[in-house]
């Protein structure tokens, strides 16, 4: 095993990133560069981010900042529940820190950060990207364009505009929102639904409510499915709510797998009857066989609606901004609290 970091220490305790050097490359490297904190971050080897032994090694470190990403293994809870621990902020340079930090270290007052909404209006512009493309049957493509010239009649695709359609949004948080100046251009007209966001908040923002969710399934052309995904919003992407949509419609999600009944939404794929872009599935990984695949019925996207990667750095500087205010007694640009991570996923 590599030798733990160097003993040294910020005046406010240890700061150590426990992050892959892909990592740090990604999203530290451009930030650091001339930065005061570089001194004061303590960058720990990637053999020892595994998590045998992950609770001895934050034992043996003392940490007062951990700055976290995708690699870093998640915290004992065991670790952060005992009555003393050094730990006071979790800088996390990414998303969703719901399988990183357990609830408790929230609510005994430990501070947590990530990238926030500021990655909201690329996961919309993906969304956008994967709409237009099940319109125009994207997912059709290779097959067409790999048929004889003479055989293929240009028809056969079905190609759709997204000009003057109906769009629902299922969610309205910061991706459904950074939406709608994306739609405008379009001359869309735009219901919403999220439970619990009061009517009047979703049409200061130019969308305007439907009384449930089989009421904006029934009345949209074009679904966005961009709800946050906890225990009251899971599968509620049912079959019921799908045989709502119209025939020819597009459903796109950029929110979470877990939303959705899939099953039943391949079935309404294969039919024919919707059309469908999906930046997250169940069934991974997928492979040539993937029902998702046959057919051209699906378009299919990655997991890739997050920031481009020519905005890496961008969030790699808005962390150590959190870091900076942390250390000067200030509240991180996008702390989370309690209710924020309950909505997470």
């Amino acid at each position: 095993m590599s030798p733990h970091p160097s003993a040294h220490s910020s005046a406010t305790g240890r700061i150590i990133a426990a992050v892959t050097r892909r990592e740090r490359d990604l999203f530290l490297a451009t930030a650091l560069t001339n930065s005061p904190l570089a001194a004061s971050i303590e960058f720990i080897a990637e053999d020892e981010l595994v998590t045998d032994g992950w609770a001895a090694r934050l034992e043996a470190w003392q940490p007062t900042v951990l700055i976290t990403a995708w690699s870093t293994p998640p915290l004992p809870e065991s670790w952060v529940a005992r009555a003393e621990y050094p730990l006071r902020y979790v800088c996390h340079v990414t998303g969703t820190v719901r399988s990183l930090v357990p609830r408790v270290f929230l609510a005994r007052g430990g501070l947590v950060s990530n990238w926030g909404v500021h990655i909201s209006a690329q996961v919309a512009e993906h969304g956008l990207l994967l709409a237009l493309a099940a319109l125009r049957n994207q997912a059709a493509w290779p097959e067409f364009i790999a048929r004889p010239p003479q055989v293929r009649q240009i028809n056969e695709l079905e190609t759709r505009t997204l000009f003057g359609r109906r769009v629902g949004l299922h969610g309205f948080g910061s991706v459904a929102r950074s939406l709608l100046p994306l739609l405008q251009p379009f001359g869309v007209t735009v219901s919403a639904y999220s439970a619990g966001v009061p009517d009047d908040f979703i049409r200061e923002h130019g969308a305007e409510p439907a009384t449930s969710l089989v009421s904006l399934f029934a009345q949209s052309d074009v679904l966005f499915e961009c709800e946050s995904l906890i225990p009251t919003t899971s599968r509620s992407v049912s079959a019921a709510a799908l045989v709502t949509l119209p025939d020819g419609a597009v459903f796109v999600n950029i929110g979470r797998r877990g939303l959705v009944e899939e099953t039943a939404l391949l079935r309404e794929a294969q039919k024919g009857r919707l059309r469908v872009a999906l930046d997250v599935i169940d069934n991974k990984p997928v492979t040539p066989q993937s029902p998702f695949l046959q057919g051209g019925r699906v378009t299919l996207s990655p997991h890739i609606g997050g920031p481009t990667q020519d905005r890496y750095p961008d969030c790699g500087a808005l962390a150590l901004r959190n870091l900076l205010a942390f250390l000067e007694g200030r509240v991180p640009e996008t702390a989370l609290g309690l209710a924020a991570y309950d909505r997470a996923t």
